[in-house]
């Protein structure tokens, strides 16, 4: 089971090369001791620029720009190294929130929306539960190989849920920006692993989940995020890296 991720100070640069590096040396330990199967965390947010949730079934977005290229590389080189074995699962998650993650009261992003640096903009972000998150590594014990999308019903705008975030943990509304959406956050679609292979999240959209870090169950739907092709996954019934937008405070 390899869940290791480098992110207590947020450098993108030294949590894709302990991807790449990292990963490597797990990879090449495990062939040398007769290991059939791994299971390994990764992210759902590098996937080609596309219109609506990303697949599987899709490429990684090896050609983008810097600093989203370094994140990208980290993750292509990750699962490249974990495919060598017999049996491999990629769990791509989407963006953790909840206890002992960033998207907490007391994390590092709830700390930026109370200084309004947290931006809410038309980009589409994937959310997953960090229980639901672990639920679906316990689950891929059992699963066939391939990438697995772990991520919630709901791909939103950050001009839904920035708000609903600020609020679930006491943070002014944040800043709205005009900028058009950035075509590669797009959100991805978890019909692989709901569908396919079984995988039920407790929190079906990061609207309950907010509003359980808030302690209510008062997250209103204020509809933008369904004006996007595919926005919600249709389904009954969710890392950290680069895909949050921020602003810098004026000195």
């Amino acid at each position: 089971m390899h869940q290791l991720t480098d992110l207590a100070h947020g450098d993108l640069a030294g949590n894709a090369a302990l991807r790449r590096d990292g990963t490597r040396n797990l990879v090449d330990a495990a062939l040398a001791a007769g290991v059939r199967r791994i299971v390994a965390q990764s992210i759902c947010w590098t996937y080609v620029p596309g219109a609506g949730p990303a697949r599987e079934g899709e490429p990684l977005d090896l050609g983008a720009p810097e600093p989203r290229r370094t994140t990208v590389a980290g993750v292509a080189a990750l699962e490249s190294a974990v495919a060598e074995l017999p049996e491999w699962v990629v769990l791509r998650y989407g963006l953790l929130y909840g206890p002992g993650t960033w998207f907490e009261p007391g994390g590092a992003r709830a700390a930026e929306a109370r200084e309004g640096k947290l931006v809410a903009s038309a980009d589409v972000t994937s959310f997953v539960h960090v229980d639901d998150a672990a639920a679906a590594a316990l689950a891929a014990l059992g699963w066939p190989p391939g990438p697995v999308n772990v991520c919630d019903d709901e791909p939103a705008a950050g001009l839904d849920w920035a708000p609903a975030f600020c609020r679930a943990v006491g943070a002014p509304a944040p800043p709205v920006s005009g900028t058009p959406a950035n075509p590669a956050a797009r959100g991805a679609d978890n019909g692989h692993a709901r569908g396919d292979l079984g995988w039920t999240p407790a929190y079906p959209s990061w609207r309950e989940g907010f509003a359980a870090l808030a302690g209510d169950r008062d997250i209103p739907d204020t509809g933008y995020s369904r004006r996007f092709s595919d926005s919600r996954v249709g389904h009954s019934g969710g890392g950290h890296d680069e895909s949050i937008h921020f602003r810098r405070k004026a000195r």
